[in-house]
């Protein structure tokens, strides 16, 4: 039975994002544990039977001493458990991973990135000094002989291979973490009559998921006449640089036509209830977000970037509009409110696309053959399954 070490810099993103792959690795036959920092999400993977081993990391740190601590601490993890495999999620887990990998003598890494980032994307100077102090470390992590490196989106994978911090040849492009499409059906959910329309912002409240732009959008569309509620399912993340500030926060809840739910921990119900879903992000992995309101027939209204334009087709599944274009925005979301039988046609079209190419079985049997494929070689795997 292979022992799979999947490691994250949040409990949160192993139970929100990890738990279909990681049941279905067990189905599979493999032994699964976890790394992760404590949060309150580690008490409710251990519920699910899962050793979690606690990881002494700060996401948000860049102070040395406490990076050094953290990857002796996982070090320290990986000599423990001794897996067959490590997965990494996030830059952080990967950078640190792939390093305590080496040390623990591990041969077989798999680093998954979910999204660049301001070091990658950044372009304030702090941003910018950090992509240039550490493209040298990215490079030497990332080519590794032990390592090949997953991602979610064809963009995100050329602009690391453009950058040359990457070897194409060791790369491969495994399209998010997929949805349980038995799960997110809407036939779970009765109809409702409603009023005056729904619409939906599912996202953690921080700059770069659009939210200023969306308050724009909905402030315009109150002054062209328009009836609607925006519901927001998302909580400040507090972890995040880029969180909204208290009085942005309060400005938010504070809105007319503005519902404020924080965390929801079902968001089946609220997505059922929605006519438009709406996430006018900067960038994404990919957005799973979106590919859970797909799954539920909702028309989407979102930005056209990576991550965000492979779940939407334009004018088929949805809207794309550009970046940071809170007019666009505002117009596409108001063609969607004048046309509810357009709004339900994608919405049938954007289950179809879910089923097709975002099913969590067809995700999760991809990355399993890619896990057997490492492990068939003794020592460090030479190329990924796809190549």
């Amino acid at each position: 039975m292979p022992n799979v070490l999947l490691v994250a810099n949040t409990a949160w993103y192993l139970y929100n994002f990890r738990l279909p792959l990681i049941r279905y690795l067990q189905q599979q036959g493999f032994h699964v544990e976890l790394v992760a920092p404590n949060d309150h999400y580690r008490s409710l993977l251990e519920a699910e039977g899962l050793t979690v081993h606690p990881w002494a990391v700060n996401r948000r740190s860049i102070d040395p001493r406490v990076e050094s601590e953290a990857l002796l601490d996982l070090i320290r993890i990986y000599r423990q458990v001794q897996p067959d495999l490590v997965h990494h999620f996030t830059i952080k887990a990967c950078l640190y991973g792939t390093l305590a990998a080496k040390a623990a003598g591990i041969h077989h890494v798999l680093n998954a990135i979910t999204g660049l980032g301001h070091v990658f994307l950044g372009e304030r100077r702090r941003s910018r000094a950090l992509r240039w102090v550490l493209k040298p470390i990215y490079r030497t992590i990332f080519t590794a002989r032990r390592s090949v490196v997953v991602f979610q989106n064809a963009a995100d994978q050329e602009l690391l291979v453009s950058m040359g911090l990457i070897d194409l040849r060791k790369t491969l492009v495994i399209r998010g973490s997929g949805v349980d499409t038995r799960h997110f059906h809407p036939d779970h959910f009765p109809a409702l009559t409603r009023t005056i329309p729904q619409m939906l912002f599912p996202s953690r409240l921080i700059r770069e998921k659009g939210v200023r732009e969306l308050l724009q959008a909905v402030q315009l569309l109150q002054k062209w006449g328009h009836q609607f509620e925006l519901k927001i399912a998302g909580e400040l993340d507090t972890g995040n640089r880029s969180a909204l500030t208290a009085k942005e926060l309060q400005q938010l809840q504070n809105s007319p036509g503005i519902a404020c739910l924080g965390h929801v921990e079902d968001i089946r119900p609220i997505l059922a209830a929605a006519d438009i879903v709406v996430l006018p992000s900067y960038r994404e992995g990919l957005s799973k977000a979106l590919i859970e309101a797909a799954a539920m027939e909702k028309a989407i209204v979102t930005t056209d970037v990576p991550g965000c334009r492979d779940v939407v087709d334009h004018g088929r599944t949805g809207l794309l509009v550009p970046v940071k274009d809170t007019d666009s925005l505002a117009r596409s979301l108001e063609l969607l409110l004048l046309n509810p039988d357009l709004t339900e046609r994608f919405g049938r079209a954007a289950r179809a696309k879910v089923l097709q190419e975002f099913d969590a079985d067809l995700v999760n049997a991809r990355t399993v053959a890619q896990y057997r494929h490492m492990l068939s070689w003794k020592t460090s795997p030479s190329l990924p399954i796809s190549a």
